[in-house]
């Protein structure tokens, strides 16, 4: 495999052939997540309580044998298989420093870092190392394992100078390795909700704070330039991929940027292509009619978009996807979504990565199957997830009892507000249903979860695990046909 770098809006090798980085993200193995896993509420947490019920030797060893069983050489050995170029693996800063011990790197993260590097570059894939959760967290949500709800990263000097240093560290040791596509410096970066999300600083009223953005994400550059001159740099819009109107113009010659695009006909329910709601952010807006030109049009209004036709410089769009969860009638219409919106990255040359490869039956390639051990053993668990509505990527277009009672309380602390004719009643209820429902009713189940496998052996975790092998998962086989004719062209 060659060095890639960047000409214009293209990726090429450094002998000049053109490439295109498309393929899939490994969410759920170095960074996991609640619906990719099927745990309610955030990793640190859980990790905790799984250490008091099952004991520290246990309680750390399921974790190990889930990451061991979720990807390995046969997953990877797969995804090369469909024609796909890359693959996205999002990093969890914890598997390679301690906020016990700053500065300090954890080898066994690196060497399993390097390990599956190895095995990518064997099946000719290339890596985006995806910062997906960094020390003070860069975001306010689940995803960057974050159990408080507050983003400290943007304020923070000892947290940023942390963050510098493991960059530093990362680029020393993987700076000589080519199937390394290069480093992303930080995913659904969220510069001005610190104290959390509210509907004075969410959705509509998010106003970036651009200064704090680009000196943060120019002085990551410029270490990781002392270290690793070779290597692409990409770097994603602020508010979730999506706010570039106010980026620093490119100030190196090897950098490409990211947008998140998920769209509100990949997400449903609904016929496709048909009338739906607009999508902004993750607001629901006035809506139109969804179809391929559409799908077009959409692309050419974000700020991603117009930064790269100004600049001239590449795009890749880090995220996106449809989710089949919403009912064997409306899985159809969500694979044609996915089909044009596949269609009109090809066709505009952009660079992709679906959201996810592997996941406990929403949106993956590949999904555990419904009656393995492991799905069988959370399945109540599951259930109270939906019940409450406490699994934000999957609840927040759904209707469920929980989301119920929380518009009441809406209403209710809006009739109290002088502030209310501010705030929408959809952006108020969303920061309410993140703080309850996502928050602190998916805290209050992961000792539930946890005392599932409270009197499970090794040899019993070893063996539920296997359920997280890809001979024991589901494929979805219309979702894969669609994606190796994409991958195509």
């Amino acid at each position: 495999m060659e060095f890639l770098k960047t000409r214009g809006k293209s990726i090429i090798t450094e002998s000049g052939t053109p490439v295109y980085l498309r393929g899939t993200c490994v969410g759920g193995w170095m960074n996991m997540e609640n619906f990719i896993n099927g745990f309610p509420g955030t990793e640190i947490s859980l990790r905790e309580h799984m250490k008091k019920r099952l004991g520290e030797e246990n309680g750390t060893y399921f974790f190990q044998e889930m990451i061991r069983n979720f990807l390995s050489e046969d997953d990877l050995a797969f995804i090369a298989s469909t024609g796909a170029t890359v693959v996205r693996l999002a990093l969890n800063y914890r598997h390679f420093e301690t906020d016990d011990a700053p500065f300090v790197y954890r080898e066994e993260g690196f060497r399993l870092l390097r390990k599956t590097v190895d095995l990518c570059e064997k099946h000719g894939l290339y890596v985006i190392f995806d910062m997906h959760a960094v020390q003070g967290w860069q975001n306010t949500h689940w995803h960057s394992d974050n159990d408080r709800g507050i983003s400290l990263f943007w304020t923070d000097a000892c947290y940023q100078r942390r963050y510098y240093a493991l960059m530093q560290e990362i680029a020393s040791r993987f700076k000589d390795c080519p199937a390394v596509a290069g480093y992303e410096l930080l995913n659904e970066p969220s510069s001005s909700c610190r104290s959390g999300d509210y509907p004075f600083n969410m959705y509509e009223n998010f106003t970036s704070d651009y200064p704090a953005f680009n000196r943060i994400i120019h002085t990551a550059v410029d270490r990781i330039r002392e270290i690793d001159k070779r290597h692409i740099i990409f770097i994603e819009g602020d508010s979730y991929g999506h706010n570039f109107s106010g980026l620093e113009a490119p100030f190196d010659d090897n950098l490409v940027y990211s947008s998140h695009d998920y769209i509100v006909s990949s997400f449903g329910p609904g016929a496709y292509p048909g009338q739906y709601e607009t999508l902004h952010n993750d607001r629901v807006e006035a809506g139109c009619y969804w179809d391929y030109e559409q799908q077009l049009r959409h692309i050419k209004e974000t700020e991603g978009w117009q930064f790269s036709e100004t600049y001239q410089v590449p795009l890749w769009v880090g995220e996106f996807g449809s989710q089949y969860c919403t009912g064997s009638e409306d899985i159809p219409y969500r694979l044609a979504s996915m089909d044009d919106q596949l269609r009109a990255f090809n066709e505009l040359g952009l660079h992709w990565t679906t959201w996810t490869y592997k996941d406990c039956g929403t949106m993956g390639w590949v999904t555990l199957n419904p009656g393995s051990e492991y799905m069988k053993a959370v399945a109540d668990v599951q259930r109270m997830k939906g019940l409450l509505g406490a699994e934000n990527f999957t609840a927040w277009r759904s209707a469920c009892p929980g989301k119920e009672v929380t518009g009441q309380f809406t209403r209710y602390v809006m009739s109290l507000l002088s502030e209310s004719p501010n705030y929408t009643f959809g952006t108020f209820q969303k920061c309410m249903n993140y703080a309850l429902l996502t928050g602190f009713c998916a805290g209050v189940l992961q000792p539930e979860y946890a005392k599932v496998f409270e009197s499970c052996s090794a040899e019993d975790i070893a063996r539920i695990m296997k359920s997280f092998a890809l001979e024991n998962c589901q494929i979805n086989e219309p979702y894969l046909e669609l994606l190796k004719r994409r991958l195509g062209g």
